[in-house]
């Protein structure tokens, strides 16, 4: 880790009917998630988003429960993806649909099934949601490549940009190409920020719980 470096939030939330209990959570250092193992728990970075949130809706983090529903068609490199509210097209539930709060939270859902992919690494199970974090107004979702005795996780509940920002995709390390823009060149794939902008706010500082490792 870089000395001086932001702190975040990383909060493992593995629920698949709501997720309505407190999420452990642990604080790292760090400017960037990549700095992490591609072994690390799929979890989420934040500042203390969760302490904004009201109690009726659901909890921000990784969903087992979320589908992507539309026609395989690539938004990134080998992924197709579907960012908006919880009834948005291409969002589809196993369970009950859970309740957001529109002004502060969207879904990302993803997948990479029935698109080619050259670059794919010769073990991977296609492309599986591991966390996101932010920087600044934005919001980096990151993407590992599935392997055995990992769950492939599908989306989340992510936070939504504050002010002009937007929702970016990016690849958990170099050599994983799920999430990299269909421009050439470029690591992270652009998304935007659907539905009405979210004012900029000054969360309290977080306090650092010991991780779960979720169920």
């Amino acid at each position: 880790m870089r000395a001086g470096a932001s702190a975040f939030l990383i909060v493992a939330c593995y629920a698949v009917l709501g997720c309505k209990a407190t999420a452990s959570a642990s604080l790292k250092t760090g400017a960037d998630m990549e700095t992490s193992t591609d072994e690390a728990p799929n979890g989420e970075s934040l500042v203390s988003d969760s302490a904004l949130q009201a109690e009726d809706v659901a909890l921000l983090g990784a969903r087992h429960d979320v589908r992507f529903s539309a026609a395989p068609a690539a938004t990134c490199r080998c992924l197709a993806v579907a960012l908006g509210g919880a009834n948005d097209a291409g969002i589809s539930w196993r369970s009950q649909v859970p309740e957001l709060d529109p002004t502060t939270q969207l879904v990302i859902v993803l997948s990479s099934d029935g698109l080619p992919c050259a670059e794919a690494p010769k073990d991977s199970l296609g492309a599986s949601y591991w966390g996101y974090r932010r920087a600044g107004d934005d919001v980096i979702v990151v993407v590992e490549s599935a392997r055995d005795g990992r769950p492939v996780t599908a989306g989340a509940i992510i936070p939504k940009p504050t002010g002009s920002g937007r929702v970016y995709v990016e690849p958990l390390r170099a050599g994983v190409p799920y999430g990299q823009s269909l421009s050439t060149g470029d690591k992270r794939c652009v998304l935007g920020n659907p539905g009405p902008t979210r004012a900029a706010s000054t969360p309290p500082a977080p306090a650092a719980e010991a991780p779960s490792d979720g169920d």
